[in-house]
């Protein structure tokens, strides 16, 4: 596995069960997964926003020298995977998009492009494509949308001009944004925000699973989500994957308006995204990745069960400190996950599920106790968790301007 950091990752682990024997690469002792018994070890790599190459080079020489069937990217890597496909694919089943294509779906106005051209619905959007035609922007509420952002981290809602030019401004600080670089801004869309999974084999569909997201966490990511069936998906998805001969899993997000049954994409990750809801409710999306990248001839995948529920675990008090809850609301949240009791007792979680995996109760009672003995702590968890896989838009550019044969002798690839 390209990483242990993110819950897309976790939720993998699940997907593929005891079936197969997995080492994953991340850059932190620390990770997630690591406290797994469903992993059997954890290899050192640098992180990928900050070192893409050198994180590309470790990769390449770890399949090089060790005998894996598959490499499965979880996350971001997804893009050097791409990038360096013919490398990689002659030392390892890999189940990536063209690099092409995937530059194209990664970049969230390049999304809203593509869209338009396949003829897919979107909601109104414009690209600002420089600081004042940004700030000139007058038709709110809106969201403030980076070309490249992880975990919905560089996604803001705003409501005038004032909220506008303070989330510019936040983003210049941290460096996620500089003069130049192009900004989508969108509408808010009628009906429930949902997400598809999907997984094709060379532009076929070979499955999918919709899910409607019933509560958001951090930046507006899915804390709360229930499988659902959304008509008119399936043939948006045919659409996008033979115009784009799309190969392995892609999560895409829009909202769906039960009236007029009509499906706005948002954006896109040309990765798997996360998989338990889709897992649970019957659609192997994780087993189906794993048999494309080593070249079987997939059959299409069972339908989703709808309406079955799940939660995004120890992540969802992670966004309540985030937002300002007190240690009291915390232990109050806490309390009703341990009894079963609120709007998370009736579905399962995500994240740590004891009986399939007993050292997932590891990461969550850290991440519990550190939050309890400082709430204020979730802002800076959530954001080095991030950056153990998240891609920013410097290294995606720096990728794209690596030449092909960047690995070219490393580790003895040709």
């Amino acid at each position: 596995m390209s990483e242990g950091s993110s819950n897309s990752a976790r939720q993998v682990l699940y997907g593929l069960g005891r079936d197969h024997q997995i080492d994953l690469v991340d850059p932190s002792p620390w990770c997630q997964c690591r406290f797994s018994s469903l992993v059997r070890r954890r290899l050192a790599c640098p992180p990928i926003g900050r070192d893409p190459l050198g994180y590309a080079k470790r990769v390449a020489e770890i399949v090089k020298t060790h005998d894996y069937d598959v490499l499965f990217p979880t996350h971001e890597q997804v893009y050097v995977f791409s990038k360096f496909r013919d490398v990689f694919q002659s030392h390892v089943g890999l189940a990536v998009p063209d690099f092409e294509a995937i530059r194209r779906v990664q970049s969230k106005t390049e999304f809203v492009e593509l869209m338009n051209q396949m003829g897919l619905p979107i909601p109104a959007s414009r690209i600002a494509r420089d600081r004042a035609e940004l700030l000139a922007h007058d038709d709110f509420p809106c969201f403030i949308k980076l070309a490249h952002s992880t975990a919905s981290l560089g996604v803001q809602k705003v409501d005038n001009a004032e909220e506008l030019l303070e989330a510019v401004q936040r983003f210049e600080n941290n460096q996620s944004f500089k003069e130049g670089d192009s900004v989508l801004l969108q509408q808010p869309a009628p009906g429930v925000q949902s997400a598809v999974t999907a997984v094709f084999q060379e532009g076929r569909l070979i499955g999918y699973a919709c899910a409607e997201i019933l509560k958001t966490g951090i930046g507006g990511g899915p804390a709360l989500r229930v499988s659902a069936t959304h008509p008119p998906v399936q043939a948006h998805l045919e659409r996008f994957g033979s115009a784009l001969n799309w190969h392995g899993p892609v999560a895409i997000e829009y909202f769906y308006d039960e009236d007029t049954q009509q499906a706005l994409y948002i954006e896109a990750n040309p990765r798997i995204g996360e998989t338990l809801n889709p897992t649970i409710a019957g659609v192997a999306i994780c087993d189906a990745v794993t048999r494309i990248s080593v070249g079987e001839r997939m059959a299409p995948l069972s339908q989703a069960a709808p309406g079955v529920m799940s939660h995004n675990g120890f992540i969802v008090m992670i966004a309540d400190a985030y937002n300002g809850a007190s240690r009291t609301e915390l232990l109050k949240r806490l309390l009703e996950h341990w009894l079963g009791r609120g709007e998370y007792g009736s579905c399962e979680s995500e994240i740590t599920r004891l009986r399939e995996d007993p050292l997932s109760l590891v990461p969550a009672t850290a991440v519990i106790l550190r939050l309890l003995a400082s709430p204020r702590s979730a802002n800076g968890l959530a954001h080095a968790t991030v950056e153990n896989y998240s891609l920013p838009y410097a290294a995606a550019r720096f990728i794209d301007e690596l030449p092909e044969d960047a690995l070219v002798g490393c580790g003895g690839l040709n």
